[in-house]
């Protein structure tokens, strides 16, 4: 009995021996058909090196492409901190978006107008917050730059005054930060301009 329970456990365990010769083998092809059979060559992108960059980074080119696949209007130029003062959004300035709220009715589109409190610069994920006082009520609004939902974004007017990056002080301020007569000239110079960033 103990013959035959050793038995099966040396079967069970038993290892396969691969003779080495095995891995040295190759299967006879002519040669013949390699002349005749044109074997393409992979063809990968080279990502392109930035100047500023020693090295190619993969994660920044990836990044990079993205950015310039999604700045179709030219975005991007309102958010980098080293473009020009009159070209650029900072706090403070008076900004109205046009965005759409579902992709189903593109044409079905709304417009928010406000005042920038805060920029964060995160590459693709780029946002800005607005706000302003609707019917007494404090409204903020929080926008993705590069998002396919936000249409256009027009600097109606430069802030003066404002020597802070983040302006969460003007939560406290009563009353509305954009006067009626200084919203009805944003809106009627709007109007007649149609101007578009």
């Amino acid at each position: 009995m103990n013959v035959l329970r050793s038995g099966l456990v040396n079967g069970l365990f038993k290892r396969t021996q691969t003779p080495l010769s095995r891995f040295f083998q190759t299967t006879g092809i002519r040669s013949d058909i390699l002349k005749s059979v044109i074997i393409p060559k992979p063809e990968f992108p080279v990502p392109l090196k930035h100047p500023k960059e020693k090295k190619i980074s993969i994660m920044n080119t990836i990044k990079r492409e993205s950015l310039n696949r999604l700045d179709h209007d030219n975005r991007s130029l309102l958010f980098k901190r080293r473009a020009p003062v009159a070209q650029r959004m900072s706090p403070g300035d008076a900004v109205l978006v046009e965005s759409s709220n579902n992709l189903t009715n593109p044409e079905f589109t709304t417009q928010f107008i406000g005042i920038v409190i805060a920029i964060n610069r995160r590459g693709l994920d780029t946002s800005f917050t607005l706000r302003n006082v609707i019917l007494k009520v404090g409204v903020e609004m929080k926008f993705k730059a590069f998002s396919p939902l936000v249409r256009k974004i027009t600097v109606l007017r430069k802030g003066r005054g404002f020597r802070r990056a983040k302006l969460y002080y003007l939560r406290d301020r009563a009353g509305s930060i954009i006067k009626a007569k200084a919203a009805k000239k944003l809106s009627e110079a709007y109007n007649s301009q149609n101007i578009s960033l």
